[in-house]
């Protein structure tokens, strides 16, 4: 038999403290005076001997007692011929501490990180100084990702410190089985110490290793209350110098009560331009709509700000607001400029129109422009119709305005591998626009009421759409027979308006009515290319900058923080029209940063923590082995760490005597039998 806890053997000492009562407190007889015996109950006469056994009985129950409640400290235990974890011969030891932002909670020991690494020094110390061990985190670091001594691993496992990094637990356990299987001939064991946050214990995912011997250490926390702002989006997708900018704002609540009067304040460009005060309900969210003016075209940094404790790093939400000083519309034209649509986007700031013949397209510089106009193409080539797939691509907007002469069967070709409703056959027969769909966003606020009476365009020869069900399509005006004048269809974030006529008044008087002012304009205007607002650091998502001028040209490009002091080059890809930067983890903080070639900033880049490790809610140990016996993984066990220590579950046996429940019911048993003997004695 060997013993847990051996130190509580000592407390067998107090077996000395009945003995001492039962030699010292014997009962002695006293004479008592009475003037008269009649008044003495009758009473019954106990001798000597009968005092002597109870006495004994009395002391031998209370030393049973105090020895089962010793040995119950002490958890005894009958050891089996193996093991349970510490294998003859060499051991290779991995050990995942979760390092991610929920760690920095707190628990009845302190800070829930600071446990974590408590529990892993146990784990270690309970193996041999030959032994190889291997610590991985959330980092996912090369200099962890390796075996090393006892001594080294212990170095390393001091310099853990919070990260932003998540992922789902079965990819990490996967990782962990992929380093231990490099191990051969040695006794494979993984820990997995963690709070065990709920939204990413995948068990359907979880590798099956029956050689891997796997122990997941839960550490409960006692903080699980948390607000954070979830994110951000703007409302209006244009932005002109003077008008309001809405930035709708989502903010949770992740707690048991009621979140009161949560500040939720609006800084741009290290100014407060605007706060809320909103009141949450339990486990629920809120949206609030926040307004500034725009002053200025350029990028400008801003974030959403919060105070909430302990948990923190989700109480900013960054973002970075570029505009152009004017949206760039290019027109390709067969012949001259449309002179209507020329004299449209003539002298103003906001849109700046440029005019070029087909046969002079650059392909290079597509990805600048945020509005292409085919104006009366004779000719769709295919390898136009390949640039312009991947300019749809980057969410470019197209307008295809046709000619009486053109290509059709050219046309059809085209327009089909864009994934178009495309021009059949022209009907030469005069008729007007009968409906106009108000409600698209082409028109808002173009109407300030329905208007049923209004004068509509007249058009004296168009071409008929095909009506492939397959193809995304809208009908924005349509004529009087139901065919189209002028139909959208959408993919993604690419609108693509198809007229059906030629913008000229041989074939339309839209031209000439009012109309059509707003028409083209707001074309123009909605095809506004606004850069992505905010990327997550553990998204690993290439940051596109194909919108920067002359991106092509981009070759070391630098990311550098607002303070100036981080700085590095991110990795370059170029594939046709796309330029895009990938940062590979080298940035560890929430924030925004501008990003720089040959010294000049060319963009700027808003990066915020992943709001998956905001949902504070965990799984607890019996939670955790009934998901692993829910999903049959028999070859992982949790180590309850509320119930003993780490280092005594490596003294346990398999196929140990249940002395725990043996113990107990004999105190319970010792008590009862001194209670019975006691009562007797009153009696």
């Amino acid at each position: 038999m060997q013993f847990l806890n051996p130190f509580f053997l000592f407390g067998l000492l107090a077996i000395a403290i009945p003995i001492v009562i039962h030699l010292f407190n014997f009962r002695r007889f006293k004479k008592v005076i009475f003037s008269n015996v009649s008044f003495l109950k009758n009473i019954e006469i106990t001798t000597k001997k009968q005092n002597k056994v109870r006495n004994l009985l009395l002391l031998a129950s209370r030393i049973l007692a105090i020895i089962c409640i010793v040995l119950l400290f002490a958890q005894p235990f009958i050891p089996s011929g193996e093991e349970k974890l510490v294998g003859k011969g060499r051991n290779a030891v991995l050990v995942f501490i979760d390092n991610s932002f929920s760690m920095q909670n707190v628990s009845k020991e302190g800070r829930v990180l600071d446990e974590a690494k408590k529990k892993a020094r146990e784990i270690a110390n309970q193996y041999k100084s030959d032994d190889v061990f291997s610590l991985l985190t959330m980092d996912m670091e090369g200099r962890h990702q390796q075996f090393v001594n006892k001594e080294r691993f212990l170095e390393l496992l001091e310099e853990v410190e919070i990260s932003s990094q998540t992922n789902f637990d079965s990819k990490l356990f996967q990782r962990s089985f992929d380093l231990l299987n490099t191990k051969q001939g040695f006794n494979k064991r993984c820990f997995f110490v963690s709070d065990f946050q709920s939204s990413s214990f995948d068990t359907k995912n979880f590798p099956k290793d029956s050689i891997i011997n796997t122990l997941l250490v839960p550490i409960e926390a006692n903080n699980i209350n948390n607000v954070y702002v979830d994110y951000i989006s703007f409302n209006d997708p244009t932005f002109q110098i003077g008008q309001k900018v809405a930035i709708k704002v989502r903010v949770v609540n992740k707690a048991d009560v009621r979140a009161e009067k949560v500040s939720v304040k609006l800084f741009l460009d290290n100014k407060q331009i605007s706060v809320s005060s909103i009141d949450i309900e339990p486990n629920e969210s809120q949206e609030i709509t926040m307004n500034f003016t725009l002053q200025k075209h350029g990028i400008q940094y801003g974030y959403v700000s919060i105070i909430d404790n302990p948990i923190t790093f989700d109480d900013n939400f960054y973002f970075t607001l570029q505009t152009k000083q004017a949206i760039e519309v290019l027109s390709i034209n067969s012949e001259a400029p449309n002179p209507y649509i020329s004299k449209l986007f003539s002298d103003n700031n906001e849109i700046k129109l440029t005019n070029i013949n087909e046969k002079s397209i650059d392909f290079s510089t597509l990805n600048i422009y945020s509005l292409i106009i085919l104006n009366g193409l004779i000719d769709f080539s295919s390898g136009l119709a390949s640039e312009l797939s991947r300019y749809r691509e980057n969410s470019g907007d197209i307008l295809i305005i046709p000619k009486q002469n053109m290509n059709l069967s050219l046309f059809q070709s085209s327009m089909q591998s864009l994934g178009l409703p495309y021009y059949s056959t022209l009907v030469n027969q005069p008729t007007k626009v009968s409906v106009i769909n108000q409600e698209n966003n082409l028109f808002r606020g173009v109407f300030s009421t329905k208007v049923d009476n209004m004068e509509m365009p007249s058009v004296r020869k168009y071409f008929r759409l095909s009506q492939l069900g397959q193809v995304s399509r809208e009908n924005i005006m349509k004529l009087q027979n139901n065919d189209d004048f002028l139909a959208l269809s959408q993919r993604g974030g690419s609108k693509v308006y198809i007229f059906t006529t030629n913008l000229t008044e041989d074939n339309t008087d839209l031209i000439n009515q009012a109309l059509f002012v707003p028409t083209l304009w707001n074309m123009a205007l909605y095809s506004q290319i606004i850069p992505e607002a905010y990327y997550f650091l553990t998204d690993n998502k290439p940051i596109d900058i194909s919108y920067v001028e002359n991106s092509a040209k981009i070759n070391i490009p630098e990311i550098i923080s607002l303070d100036n002091k981080l700085k590095f080059i991110p990795g370059l890809t170029k594939d046709n029209q796309r330029t895009c930067l990938i940062i590979h983890s080298q940035v560890k903080n929430a924030g925004n940063y501008k990003i720089v070639n040959d010294g000049q900033i060319i963009a700027g880049l808003s990066l915020n923590y992943n709001r998956v490790e905001s949902n504070l809610s965990f799984l607890t140990s019996n939670e955790i082995k009934s998901e692993l016996k829910k999903d049959g993984l028999q070859n992982y066990n949790v180590i309850d760490t509320k119930q003993q220590m780490v280092a005594s579950y490596f003294k346990k046996s398999d196929n140990a005597l249940p002395f725990f429940i043996i113990l107990l019911i004999l105190v319970i048993l010792s008590l009862l039998f001194e209670t019975f003997l006691l009562r007797k004695t009153k009696n």
